[in-house]
This record gives C-alpha cells, structure tokens and sequence, in this order.
C-alpha cells in the first residue's frame, strides 16, 4: 500500500482536489448556467448539431463542451456535481498529461511529479477544474497534444489540436504549435520531432472547422458570424465587451499561480537569458508560455481564464525549481486542503458573489412558496441567467441583447424576447402569472413596486412576481 501511496498518491491528491463536494456550490451565473442550460435542452430536443439556449439558436462556442455536458448530465442525472464532471476530468487528464510531459522531458520521475503537483495546487487551476466553462476542456487537449508530439504520436498531435479548436477556438492551434516550434528550434538532429506538418495540419483543419463550415453551408449567414464577429473582432476589438489594458494577464499571472509563484525561478531564468544558449525543453516551455502570452496580450478580448492553457508550462519551470520531492509535498498537502477549504467557504456566501451568484436557491425558494410556478410565465430581465431556466427546467422569456440571437428573430422567437427591460415590465405587468430574475437595480428602476413584488434575492439578482402571483412577498 506504501508503495502505490509513493508511485501515485500525486494522482490520489489530484481526484480529490477536483471532484471532493464537486456540487456543493450552486452553478454560477452567467458561464456555468449558459453551459449547463444548452446542454440539459440539447438533450430535451436531441438536436446535438445546433446548440440551442432558451430554445433560440445559439452559435457563440463550437459545441464540444455541450456534448459532454449534456452526456454527463444524461448519464447521471441533473445534478450540479453531474454539470461539472466534464471540467473535473479534463483537469485530471491535463495533470496525467503534464506528469508525462514532464517526465518525456527530463527523463526523471521526481520531476514528473512534482509538476503533476504543482499544478493540482495551482490556485487557477484548481478554480477553472470545478467550473463548467470550455477552458479546461481546451487546456486537456492543448496538453495532451504537447505531450502526443513529444512521444512522438504525431497523427494524435494534429487530431487533439482539431478538437481543441472545436472546443474553443484558435488558441488550441497557437499554443501546440508554439510549443513544438520551440522543441524544433533547439533540438539535435535525432531529437527532433518531424511530424508529417502538411497532412497533419490539414487533418486539423477538417476536424477544427467542420462544425462551422457544416452550419455555415446550411445557413449562408453564419459564414459572416463566425470570421467575422466571433474570430476578427474577438481578437482585433473591444466589441465583446471584454477589453483590458496590455498588461492585464501579467497581474493575473501572480494570483493563478498562487501559492508556487514565490518558488518561480525568474531570477534563474534571466540569469539563462544572458549568458548560455538554450536546450529545447528550454524554447518549448518559453513557447509554450511566452509567444501565446504576446498574443493573447494584443488581443482585444481578454478574461482571466485565457492564460490557463499556460500553467502546465508554469507548473513544469516551478518544478524544476524546487529541491525536493518531499518539498513539493510539503507544500502540496496543505495547499489543496486550503483550496477545498475555500471553495467550501464561497458555496455558503453565494448572496456575496454579485452579479456571479447561483440562482439555485432561488427556484428552491420559487418552488416552495408557490406550488403552480411550474405553469407561469418564467423571464430573466437583462440579466445572463440561464441557470433558472436549468434549475427550473423551463424555458425563459428574455430580453433581446442576452439572446444572443444572430439575425432577426422570426415571429415565433420575438414572443419570447423583450426589446428592453421597460419594454419586459410594461408586457408582464398587466399579464398572466410571472416569475423572472432581474437585477436588483434594474427592479429599482423599471418595475412598478404596486405591482410587482421581490420574493428573495441572490447576489445582485431579485426573484420577483407579477400580480397574478400569490406569493407572499418577502
């Protein structure tokens, strides 16, 4: 039993880490809500090739983490535990992937683990393993295709970049490439890779871009949509809403990379830089982390689950670093205590997290207080809450800019959307039976208080009713 403990407690540490009270916490608004709303309907309407959210057609993320989602939540249940699995378990196939990697790099097993631990505890990564959102699902296959190319399983190399790409775009392509590139340039002549680039990048191309030329071919329109709004201007600018000074992922790094970023070897590294040339594990970490930081730096988009594609590189340096194994240890142990810890600790202050709050307790409460809300009208007013539409397992009535609906709507899709909320409160006013969440502000505002009543709130969202609710009003 020592001896299993030894070989692989790290891969003991790292299942309870990511799956320990996986649901506890509620699904938070707006990502784990979205995702887990498209895949319960995929499964309700068995179309697996559209995504589709609040029965509207929705294009904005290639659909690999909806089929995993939605056959994790078919396969156990509609559970919040069963929503996160997909995340849980890429992030325990990244950590394989990086103990590999490592170990194919320095031919040393103290490394190898040392960086499967490294990254288990990284405070980043361990908060994107219990999020359902498709940035760990890309960072598996990221991954796992670095390490395919470095054991030399070349066709499994273009074939993970193409499902990357299918799940969240391009940096699935930039990062693997960079990194090989970087082997590449540095390596002796028996150690580099060769793999079969102009076949191989075209098998990528197939598998990255079918889902999109498919939906293009069935709809013309979709061809501006995708190249244009979803891969120009994402990178080129501010439209997504989501624009940040230059700097920012060099102050989020410090913080993802909590507690091991005080044993980085900067100093080291610099040191390198100046005085002796590079070996080629060397130039593929610094391409794996550097030329994909630059770029993801220039773009115009920016949040701070980007860079997680690049703690496996980090997680590889810092363990280079450290003295020991029993070191690692030392620190790992009660690192990912703490973080277990702390994620416990945020599930009971969701009315704390804002406008990221789970509506869960919400439809609890609904449920509770009013027994036909099942057959009212169900809204969510300018808010992105597409968690009481899972919870409540009812289709939401919303407001048009959170449709994110491409197009005009047809007349059976504007019965279901609202131009504004002033627009949403005048309609619902003197209407049959509704329930909706609306943000607590935008209640304040818009919402006659004579005939509308908040039943609970939640962060920075309100549960409110109409007139033709009987619900005591809180």
């Amino acid at each position: 039993m020592r001896q299993l403990l030894n070989r692989y407690g790290w891969l003991l540490l790292a299942g309870l880490v990511f799956f320990t009270l996986l649901g506890q916490r509620g699904l938070n608004e707006p990502d784990e809500g979205r995702y887990a709303e498209i895949a319960r309907e995929m499964n309700l309407d068995g179309d697996w090739l559209v995504p589709h959210m609040n029965g509207l057609p929705h294009f904005q993320k290639p659909p690999i983490i909806y089929w995993l989602t939605a056959l994790s939540l078919r396969t156990f249940g509609h559970r919040d535990w069963a929503a996160r699995l997909p995340s849980a378990m890429m992030a325990l196939g990244t950590v394989v992937c990086t103990y590999l990697a490592a170990l194919r790099l320095f031919d040393s097993r103290s490394i190898a683990v040392q960086s499967a631990l490294v990254l288990t505890t990284l405070a980043g990564f361990f908060a994107m393993s219990r999020l359902l959102t498709p940035d760990m699902t890309m960072t598996f296959w990221i991954t796992a295709s670095i390490t395919a190319a470095l054991y030399r399983r070349h066709w499994w190399f273009f074939i993970l970049m193409g499902l990357g790409f299918l799940t969240k775009g391009p940096m699935a392509l930039v990062v693997p490439l960079c990194a090989v590139i970087g082997w590449q340039w540095r390596a002796i002549p028996e150690a580099k890779l060769d793999p079969p680039w102009l076949r191989g990048l075209m098998l990528t191309l197939g598998i990255s871009l079918s889902w999109f030329i498919t939906l293009a071919i069935l709809d013309h329109r979709l061809f501006e949509y995708f190249w244009r709004y979803e891969l120009v201007e994402r990178f080129g600018s501010s439209t997504h809403g989501r624009s940040k000074p230059f700097w920012f992922f060099f102050a989020i790094l410090p913080v993802a990379l909590l507690p091991w970023v005080f044993t980085l070897p900067l100093r080291r590294i610099w040191q390198r830089c100046r005085s002796t040339p590079f070996t080629s594990w060397q130039t593929l970490l610094l391409g794996w982390i550097i030329l994909p930081l630059i770029i993801l730096s220039f773009s115009g988009s920016k949040l701070p689950t980007y860079i997680l594609p690049l703690m496996p590189a980090f997680a590889i340096c810092i363990a280079c670093s450290l003295p020991s194994l029993r070191r690692a240890w030392t620190v790992a142990l009660p690192t990912a205590f703490c973080l277990i810890a702390l994620d416990s600790v945020i599930s009971q202050n969701n009315d704390h997290l804002g406008v990221q709050a789970s509506s869960r307790e919400l439809v609890v409460k609904l449920r509770e207080q009013e027994p036909d809300a099942d057959e009212a009208l169900l809204f969510a007013c300018e808010t992105r809450t597409e968690g009481l539409a899972y919870y409540a397992e009812h289709l939401l009535h919303i407001t048009r800019r959170e449709s994110d609906l491409t197009g005009t709507p047809t007349a059976e899709q504007a019965t279901y959307l609202y131009a504004t909320a002033h627009d949403c409160a005048e309609q619902l006013t003197n209407g049959p039976s509704a329930h909706g969440i609306v943000r607590t502000d935008t209640f304040q505002k818009h919402f006659d208080h004579r005939k509308w009543r908040i039943i609970a709130t939640a962060g920075a969202f309100s549960l409110v009713a109409n007139h033709g609710s009987h619900v005591p009003a809180l």
